[in-house]
């Protein structure tokens, strides 16, 4: 008699943070715009070969891979303003910025709004929109 006492054990997941990361890009390139993957790279995916960017740059392709997938499920402007404190923590991984200053930064809404395109193929979202979304976020 044979018995398989090896049929109901699962595999531990070996992967590392890194590894996460990929599947988090491999997810995202199934819906995101072609035009747009060397921007991607150039701007977000390279981040992962430093240490110091690795949990901030997973929690915000998470977050945008998370937006696709619930996307009728979300508040427009919770999810914005979700998305901008993932993409200010990916920008300022020590944390000096606080969050009022980073509300009123022009640069970090000028990535986010750029993060809309790149990731969602979104052009119509203007920086007039997310300053509403975001005083509601500073007001919090």
């Amino acid at each position: 008699m044979k018995w398989d006492i090896f049929s109901g054990r699962k595999k531990e997941k070996t992967g590392t943070l890194r590894d996460d990361i990929e599947e988090q890009i491999k997810g995202i390139e199934r819906f995101a715009p072609r035009q747009y993957r060397s921007e991607r790279e150039m701007y977000y995916y390279n981040y992962q070969m430093m240490d110091l960017y690795l949990i901030p740059l997973f929690a915000l392709l998470e977050s945008i891979l998370e937006g696709k997938r619930r996307a009728k499920e979300l508040e427009e402007s919770a999810f914005t303003g979700q998305l901008f404190l993932k993409l200010k923590d990916f920008y300022d991984p020590k944390g000096k910025l606080t969050l009022q200053l980073a509300v009123q930064d022009l640069n970090l809404k000028r990535k986010l709004q750029q993060l809309f395109v790149i990731f969602y193929n979104r052009k119509e979202v203007a920086i007039g929109e997310l300053d509403k979304s975001l005083a509601r976020l500073a007001r919090q």
